[in-house]
């Protein structure tokens, strides 16, 4: 009997409980099987791309060469004139006329981190009949005079970036906008070579200045395909071979394919170098400066 009875109550306790425990529990879809495809297949971008999503710890890799349609300005003095002889204008040498010069970066990414490489290599020859008079090292020249002018300038830049700030994607967004600043910090070496001639007799200085470089950059993408950004940095060192220097670009991009696009922008580089003292005192201060277009690989 007590054992009956016992039975009894495990049978009503069993379907008390049972759905209960099953109320607890997600409803069975019959659509489940296919729901967990959808999830795993690659998902569609707005622009009709497929990708494989990545997490913001991903290592990502992104490439960019380009063509730097700059032109040079400033003043210039060399080593061996005498002490009181003023600079001379690089317009009066017509160093001044925009030139094709190659330049490209490299960026790593992960997390909030970016590492990054950039730099460009300009060159410039003219030969030009001097409309001023002045001195460059040696060569003292007149109105008139036929004087030939070389400059290359060669940078290089290691970076590193830090994201302070983003604005992710929102369930409700009907076109996204998604902003995001990043400060950064890093060195620039300079490698610079002034040449002249007039006549027979040339005068030539080759000078390596290095710096410290930091800045903030601003960019925001738009839409998938779309991208604007804002950088501005300085630098500075005041040791013997002192150098200071800031830049701002502004550039946009377009990828009309995921991991490829183009950009155009434009940069504004000032700098001032200077070492030695009295007679073998060089100085340069200057900007270059103009248009730059591209291409951008990103994996």
């Amino acid at each position: 009997m007590a054992r009956t009875a016992a039975l009894s109550v495990f049978s009503v306790l069993t379907l008390v409980l049972a759905p209960s425990a099953r109320a607890d529990e997600p409803a069975a879809s019959p659509d489940a099987g296919s729901a967990t495809t959808a999830e795993s297949a690659p998902k569609e971008s707005s622009s009709g791309r497929f990708f494989s999503p990545k997490t913001k710890d991903d290592w990502t890799f992104q490439f960019e060469p380009s063509a730097w349609y700059a032109g040079l300005g400033g003043k210039i003095r060399i080593a061996g004139a005498p002490a009181g002889v003023d600079r001379v204008r690089i317009n009066d040498l017509n160093l001044d006329s925009p030139k094709l010069t190659p330049a490209g970066e490299l960026h790593l990414r992960t997390g909030d981190w970016r590492f990054s490489f950039g730099g460009f290599w300009f060159n410039r020859s003219e030969t030009n009949t001097m409309a001023v008079g002045g001195q460059l090292g040696a060569i003292a020249f007149a109105p008139g005079d036929v004087v030939r002018s070389e400059y290359s300038h060669d940078s290089y830049e290691p970076t590193v970036g830090y994201e302070i700030w983003r604005r992710d994607p929102q369930p409700g967004d009907a076109t996204k906008f998604l902003p995001r600043v990043e400060v950064f910090a890093g060195a620039r070496i300079d490698d610079i070579e002034f040449s002249f001639q007039r006549a027979a007799a040339t005068a030539r200085q080759h000078e390596t200045f290095g710096q410290v470089i930091a800045g903030v950059k601003g960019s925001m993408d738009i839409a998938d395909q779309f991208s604007i950004d804002l950088q501005i940095g300085a630098g500075g060192w005041p040791g013997g071979q002192r150098a200071w220097s800031w830049d701002i670009m502004v550039g946009f991009m377009w990828r009309p394919i995921e991991n490829v696009g183009v950009q155009v922008g434009y940069r504004n580089l000032f700098s001032e170098f200077k070492s030695g003292d009295d007679a073998n005192k060089f100085s340069y201060q200057g900007a270059t400066a103009g248009l730059y277009f591209g291409a951008v690989v990103r994996f």
